[in-house]
C-alpha cells in the first residue's frame, strides 16, 4: 500500500536535483537570449563608431592642410605688396594724378612691366618705363606675381574646407608634414611643379 507514495517522492526528489544542477541559460527563454544578443551587438557597433570617429579626428588633427592659415601666408608677401602700393602712389603724386587712380600692373610679351588705368597713354608709358628701371620694384612685383596665384588657390581651398569639411587631396599633396616647410614660397614651388606636370601630360595626351 505504501509503494506508490514512495515512488512519487523519489520522482519529486529527482526533479528537484535536476533543477538544482541546471545552468542558468537552460532556463532562459529564447526571446531573452535574442534580446541579449541584440544589446551586445548594439554596444559593439557603438564602440566601433566611437573608435572610428576618434581615428578620423586624429587624422584630421594631423592633416597639414588643417594647419594652414591664409593670413600667415599673406603676411609673407605683405612687405612686397606694401612697397608696390606705396611706389605707385608716389608715381601718381609725381605726375599730379589723383591718389585714388586705380592702376593695374601686368607684363608684356617681352616680360616688361606695363601699367593700365584711366591715365593718358603717354603718362602710362613713362611711368612703366621708370618702374622697369627700379630693381627693387621689379623684384617685389616678380615675387608677388609669382606667389599670388598660389595664395588665391590656397585661400579658395581653405574656405571650401571650412564650409563643407571636404578634404582636397591635391592640396594636401602640396604640403609637408613639417610645418616649417609650408611657407608660401614652398607651396608655390610645389604648386607650379604640379601645374608643369599637368601641362606636360596634356601635351603628351
Amino acid at each position: 500500500m505504501n509503494e506508490l507514495p514512495l515512488k512519487a517522492t523519489v520522482f519529486e526528489l529527482s526533479q528537484q536535483l535536476k533543477n538544482a544542477f541546471r545552468t542558468p541559460n537552460q532556463g532562459a527563454n529564447v526571446p531573452d537570449r535574442v534580446e541579449q544578443n541584440a544589446d551586445a551587438q548594439a554596444v559593439s557597433q557603438k564602440s566601433d563608431a566611437v573608435w572610428s570617429a576618434k581615428q578620423e579626428a586624429e587624422l584630421r588633427a594631423n592633416d597639414p592642410s588643417r594647419k594652414i592659415e591664409v593670413n600667415d601666408l599673406k603676411r609673407e608677401i605683405a612687405d612686397e605688396r606694401h612697397y608696390l602700393d606705396q611706389t605707385l602712389k608716389n608715381k601718381l603724386s609725381e605726375y599730379d594724378l589723383p591718389a585714388t587712380t586705380q592702376l593695374s600692373i601686368g607684363k608684356d610679351a617681352l616680360g616688361k612691366i606695363v601699367l593700365q588705368g584711366p591715365v593718358l597713354n603717354s603718362q602710362l608709358e613713362r611711368i612703366s618705363f621708370e618702374l622697369n628701371q627700379d630693381p627693387n620694384f621689379t623684384r617685389a612685383y616678380n615675387a608677388v606675381n609669382r606667389q599670388k596665384p598660389t595664395l588665391e588657390y590656397v585661400d579658395n581651398v581653405v574656405k571650401l574646407n571650412k564650409a563643407y569639411g571636404s578634404e582636397n587631396k591635391i592640396f594636401s599633396s602640396l604640403l609637408s608634414e613639417k610645418q616649417e616647410f609650408n611657407q608660401l614660397k614652398d607651396i608655390t614651388t610645389r604648386y607650379q611643379s604640379l601645374q608643369s606636370q599637368r601641362l606636360s601630360s596634356d601635351i603628351e595626351a
